[in-house]
């Protein structure tokens, strides 16, 4: 009796062993890359297979491109492959066989094609893996939102809501200061090697899409700062394309009859050889002429030429082995630059810049782990030129002479990367390891020639208008400058990071990384942990709660460092009835401290939500805490009396705090519309910059930014018109009025740094483009209408309490009405 249960257990647990081994061997797994059209990995694009019974199985490819899917049923399947900015495969069918399953699989960019309806990837999706909160501009949001200057770049950057501009057009992104943020193109750290600001320029219309990354990112970005931008543009493929837009020039008959503004913009690529060789080359030229008012005719106009072109190539020495090549070279001339309603002509520079960046990356397969080699380097040459040797005048409501000094500085950069961008391996979920290392060389050298500048009162002893300094009473403050006028400063930096993103199950992904840069000039090493998480309620892609907390190494800036090392300022200072006011002249000089300054950080914290609704609507929240500390910035250590030494620490701690609330609708392939509010605070407790030609002798205080911008909302879309098929598009933003400081005749601040405000902005432009065939091509017209309401967005005010016209305010965008004109290509 005991022999026979032992004898039907034994045959239970065959019976149990075969059919696993049946059920297993009738499971696939599924295996495979994804790649673009001309064989690069691409990195998050999402799949979804899905059976006769309508059960769905999704993945997602890692920074190599490759996916898995194991334990799928074997037979018969459709697969669907979406990332954003790309064409999507919809519908295919595929057969899993029992066993292991290997697929490359093929998504082209998108592309503006006539020859068949193709379905891009909606921009309204969420990626369960990305614990980065990005916000993205594609080509067609770049192409088809209309801003003022619609072949500047960083004009359509600011229809995101992270981006604003400031009243001197540096951008900003997420409250930081533009040095503060590292811009990338195609991987490569492309902001100036001096101040870290993006300086360079490329043809617009080569412009694959633009990413913000404002927290969350992980720890392969080196000197990411506050935030990131990334650029990529295109390598070409086996189809020859070409596009040119406004290749007609413009006259402007203002002033007599002058070339007017001309915005020419060309791009060609193709095979060099098909299957194997591409490239990629796209110029722009850009022309300005402008009338100032309020300047007097035939002294009322500035000019300036500039161009670039940025070629890209790309061989495959092998499918498993690619090289990339890139040069961007830029040029730029301008006449009477700096001229406005209160500064005229004389007091204008001549300013010619140079850009050279050229860049070589290697990507290998090695089994299947994707590792990254690259270099680039770059310079840039900036001069300005007065228009003369006067000396220089401040006027309580303007200025006069020639501007007090010339200038002529290059910055140069040496960069190296090397790392594994993913690694995939499967432990209680699925990891993805990264690694890498780089190092880079910065230098910046200046020469410069400085004059003379006078202050003046307004009124002189007589009660005639102050315009000379020989005017009795006139001049209240004299400056000159003293040293040598060539500083040099060097650098080195270098890091390394590792990093997992961990995909414990379908409802929660941690990504936990550690980086470490060293600087020289800090003589120090800091270590920056950050960990972020991803918490998806459904376990799909209809909703997700992100959550990070991070360290952050901030570049430092060079041009900032140099001052130590160039000249001194000396000041005198005259009373009412012409005498100098004692102690004169004083002495004011940059110092650098004895001991080694800390390397600048900020630590954030961030918090989202995303959340689709009825399918193509995506609302979501983002909330940001940024604190920065050790920021580098100096400071009077004689507050209380003019003259002394202004000393460099590290005791700046910049705060930003924001909570934006967006949401994106896509009706169709030709329809959308997206809108963002932004709530935020961005103040500093050291706001000044004292510089030679613009010190305070007062102590650092806290206060607003210059860009500080509480209130912002920014709404953009288009959608087809039954009215001869014309698309209208819009862009409307609103925002807070930037900040001012208040100075007095001796130039020293009034109250509390940047304690008033412009009024607030507000502008909508409107936009209609007719696209036509002739002579078997597709072209485009646009006509744009910039401030359609005509409101007033002043940039300059006059800030001197003494002047009689105090408070007034001037310059900003006018209405004004553009013409675009581009070639799309075969009908």
């Amino acid at each position: 009796m005991r022999f026979a249960r032992q004898l039907t257990s034994a045959l239970a647990c065959l019976c149990i062993f075969a059919s696993l081994e049946t059920r297993a061997a009738d499971l696939a797994s599924c295996t495979g890359y994804v790649l673009d059209e001309d064989g690069v990995p691409v990195a998050a694009a999402q799949l979804k297979l899905e059976d006769a019974a309508a059960h769905v199985y999704r993945t997602e490819s890692d920074g190599a491109g490759r996916f898995t899917l194991r334990n799928l049923p074997a037979g018969d399947y459709k697969l669907e492959v979406r990332k954003q900015d790309f064409f999507v495969i919809a519908g295919r069918a595929l057969t899993l066989q029992p066993g292991p399953n290997e697929l490359t699989l093929t998504i082209n960019h998108a592309q503006e094609v006539h020859e068949q309806v193709q379905v891009t990837a909606r921009p309204n999706q969420i990626d369960p893996q990305d614990t980065a909160q990005r916000n993205t501009l594609t080509t067609r949001d770049i192409r088809d939102i209309p801003v003022p200057s619609p072949h500047v770049l960083a004009e359509s950057l600011v229809a995101l809501p992270e981006i604003t501009q400031d009243n001197q057009g540096n951008l900003h992104i997420a409250g930081a200061r533009s040095g503060e943020t590292q811009y990338l193109l195609d991987g490569f750290e492309i902001g100036d090697p001096v101040n870290g600001q993006l300086t360079s320029r490329f043809n617009v219309d080569a412009t694959r899409a633009a990413e913000v990354q404002s927290s969350g990112f992980g720890a392969g970005y080196a000197h990411a700062g506050a935030n990131i931008l990334s650029l990529d543009t295109p390598d070409g493929d086996d189809r020859w394309r070409f596009g040119t837009t406004n290749p007609a020039p413009g006259i402007n008959i203002q002033e007599g009859v002058h070339l007017g503004n001309w915005f020419p913009r060309f791009t060609f690529s193709g095979p060099i050889k098909r299957g194997r060789f591409w490239l990629s080359n796209s110029i722009s030229v850009q022309h300005t002429f402008a009338v100032v008012k309020g300047q007097p005719s035939g002294a009322n106009t500035w000019e300036e030429w500039a161009g670039d072109n940025l070629l890209r190539l790309q061989y495959n020495i092998t499918p498993k082995h690619i090289l990339h090549a890139s040069f961007l070279y830029n040029i730029a001339r301008g006449t009477n630059l700096g001229l406005d309603a209160l500064d005229p002509v004389s007091t204008t520079v001549t300013g010619d810049q140079h850009r050279y960046f050229g860049s070589l990356k290697d990507q290998v397969w090695l089994a299947d782990t994707l590792f990254d080699f690259g270099i680039a380097a770059d310079e840039s040459i900036l001069a300005f030129i007065p228009q003369g040797t006067q000396t220089y005048v401040l006027l309580v409501n303007g200025s006069s002479g020639n501007y007090f000094q010339r200038l002529h500085q290059v910055g140069r950069r040496l960069q190296a990367v090397a790392g594994m961008p993913a690694a995939t391996r499967h432990w209680h979920g699925t990891h993805q390891f990264a690694v890498g290392l780089n190092a880079a060389s910065l230098t910046y050298s200046l020469i410069a020639d400085r004059g003379e500048i006078q202050a003046l009162n307004a009124f002189a002893s007589d009660e005639t208008t102050c315009s000379s300094a020989l005017q009795p009473g006139c001049l209240v403050r004299q400056t000159t400058f003293s040293g040598p006028a060539t500083p040099y400063v060097s650098n080195t930096q270098a890091g390394g990071y590792v990093q997992d993103t961990w995909s414990i199950s379908k409802y929660l992904v941690v990504q936990a990384g550690l980086r470490t840069d060293w600087d020289r000039f800090a003589q120090s090493a800091m270590a920056e942990p950050r960990v972020h998480a991803n918490i998806l309620p459904f376990g799909d892609d209809t909703s997700k709660i992100s959550l990070g907390w991070g360290i952050y190494n901030v570049p430092l800036n060079l041009s900032q460092i140099a001052q130590a090392f160039d000249q001194q300022q000396l000041d005198t200072f005259y009373n009412s009835t012409g005498n100098i006011v004692a102690p004169s002249p004083v002495v004011s000089q940059f110092v650098l401290p004895a001991n080694v300054l800390q390397q600048p950080r900020f630590t954030m914290y961030s918090g989202g939500w995303q959340q689709k609704l009825v399918h193509n609507t995506l609302l979501g929240l983002q909330l940001l805490a940024r604190n920065g500390s050790h920021g580098f910035a100096y400071v009077d250590q004689q507050p209380m009396q003019p003259g002394g030494i202004f000393l460099l620490q590290d005791t700046r701690k910049d705060r930003y705090r924001s909570a934006t609330v967006s949401v994106r609708h896509v009706f169709s392939e030709d329809m959308e519309v997206y809108g963002a509010y932004t709530r935020s605070v961005a103040h500093s407790n050291e706001v000044l910059n004292p510089a030679l030609g613009s010190i305070f002798y007062v102590a650092q205080q806290p206060g607003p930014v210059l860009w500080d911008a509480p209130n912002r909302v920014v709404t953009w879309g288009w959608a087809p018109t039954h009215i001869w098929g014309i698309q209208l598009s819009y862009f409307f933003e609103y925002r807070t009025g930037y900040p001012f400081s208040v100075i007095n005749l001796q130039q020293q601040l009034i109250g509390p740094p940047n304690s008033s405000r412009f009024p607030a902005y507000a502008s909508l432009n409107i936009g209609l483009e007719k696209k036509f065939g002739f002579r078997g091509y597709l072209w485009g017209v646009r006509v744009e209408a910039v401030n359609i309401l005509d409101r007033q967005n002043p940039n300059t005010v006059v800030n001197n309490i003494d002047a009689p016209n105090f408070g007034a305010f001037s310059g900003g965008q006018g209405l004004a009405f553009t013409l675009r004109v581009r070639f799309i290509g075969r009908k």
